[in-house]
């Protein structure tokens, strides 16, 4: 995906994934706060938000979850730096088109039924906008029996609370089968409990950043600061470029969710290794674009199987081909984008090619009364090559609905 550089790219990457750009860790003491009202039908509204450069102020798609203010009325903080925004709700699916902002100005936004959205730089509301307090995601992932999820928090041993009263904030459940919700910095204990309170974790000592917790039937938990998820090995990517691209770079993430694999745009340089230049990349990724000339220079988005080495062999910015065995030294360069079916479609051409010849072949020698033993030998070796192929395009095909079978399967899975 292109690096953002103008707020209309911006609005049009944002209901694709927003895999590109920056992502900025900010000071706490230099954020400012938007605060928006939106239709009666949203849901969980949310803000994106960035800079004219592209630099993100949130890792990933929908963004930051927004906070009641008064009735109507939610607000949220992004860094001073921002100078566009898209509100967005119901897990990002309706949103407004990228709005305008003044860069470290506190800003209320009026959403209509329309999708159309009205800037204020006077306040709009009377409650006073509570401060910025810097905060960490908690996912939980509980037992089926648990109707709710909520997550209580505090300061040991100070005893200070994050929230008002037990059973402390409601979690909320997504497509993955997991509950978030955020905590302040400050707190080093949290508890997960479930059912209005009646069934709970004993409490469970964390650092403040994002974390993970599996509550089991039995109360017991496994916590892990990595997304339990995407604990898989690093995977292997090498790339051929063409001659004219400078310093080859990858950027990589994982779809849709738009989590990055580096922070910022054009990503990690290769490392020229023989014919191939070669990088380490989490083996959660599941897109990838190559870049050169400091990122002047680019393949489209490549769609990759998670946790398999790539060969990936650019033509140019059009024309990039992915491979999961290093191929043979004439591999062709494929539109880029579309390397997945273009393996399978070579292959069958590549069978209905040699079948043709084949054919040709028997009708030359019935016509002449005779067929050259060699004709007939090359003709069977190129057939049985190109059916090999097909076979392997196809199984390949099924091995990856399988697996994206299975994915979804260990999702929706918990131990009881």
């Amino acid at each position: 995906m292109k690096k953002i550089l103008t707020s209309l790219l911006a609005a049009l990457l944002c209901t694709v994934g927003f895999s590109m750009g920056a992502y900025a860790d900010t000071d706490p003491a230099d954020m400012v706060p938007v605060v928006v009202s939106v239709p009666q039908d949203w849901e969980v509204p949310c803000l994106w938000a960035w800079a004219d450069d592209g630099t993100n102020a949130f890792e990933a798609w929908p963004g930051e979850e927004m906070e009641t203010l008064e009735e109507g009325w939610y607000y949220g903080y992004v860094p001073s730096f921002v100078q566009n925004v898209i509100v967005n709700a119901n897990e990002g699916t309706v949103q407004t088109e990228a709005v305008v902002v003044e860069a470290g100005s506190p800003v209320w936004i009026t959403v209509g039924e329309d999708l159309t959205a009205e800037v204020s730089y006077e306040a709009l509301t009377g409650s006073q906008i509570p401060e910025y307090v810097e905060k960490f995601t908690v996912h939980a992932y509980v037992p089926l029996s648990w109707e709710t999820a909520n997550l209580w928090a505090w300061s040991a041993p100070d005893g200070t609370n994050a929230f008002e009263a037990w059973p402390g904030q409601a979690l909320t459940e997504g497509e993955d089968g997991w509950f978030t919700g955020k905590a302040p910095v400050w707190i080093n204990s949290i508890i997960v409990n479930g059912n209005e309170g009646s069934v709970q974790t004993e409490d469970i000592s964390v650092e403040p950043k994002e974390l993970w917790v599996t509550v089991y039937e039995d109360l017991t938990y496994e916590l892990a600061y990595e997304d339990p998820e995407k604990a898989v090995e690093d995977i292997t990517v090498h790339a051929k470029v063409p001659a004219d691209w400078e310093a080859p770079g990858c950027w990589a993430w994982s779809a849709p969710d738009g989590t990055n694999a580096f922070a910022s745009w054009p990503g990690e340089a290769f490392a020229q290794n023989g014919d191939w230049y070669e990088i380490q990349v989490p083996g959660w990724i599941n897109s990838v674009i190559v870049n050169a000339n400091e990122g002047g220079v680019q393949t489209s988005d490549l769609s990759v199987d998670p946790g398999k080495e790539l060969w990936i062999v650019v033509a140019d910015a059009e024309n990039a081909q992915v491979f999961y065995e290093e191929p043979q030294e004439d591999a062709q360069a494929a539109p880029a984008g579309e390397s997945g079916q273009d393996d399978e479609d070579a292959s069958l051409e590549a069978g209905t090619d040699a079948a043709a010849q084949d054919a040709a072949a028997d009708t030359a020698a019935e016509e002449a009364g005779t067929q050259p033993a060699q004709t007939e030998a090359v003709a069977e070796g190129a057939g049985a090559k190109t059916n090999v192929g097909a076979v392997v395009g196809v199984v390949a095909v099924l091995a990856v609905a399988g697996g994206a079978a299975a994915a979804v399967a260990v999702k929706k899975k918990k131990k009881q």
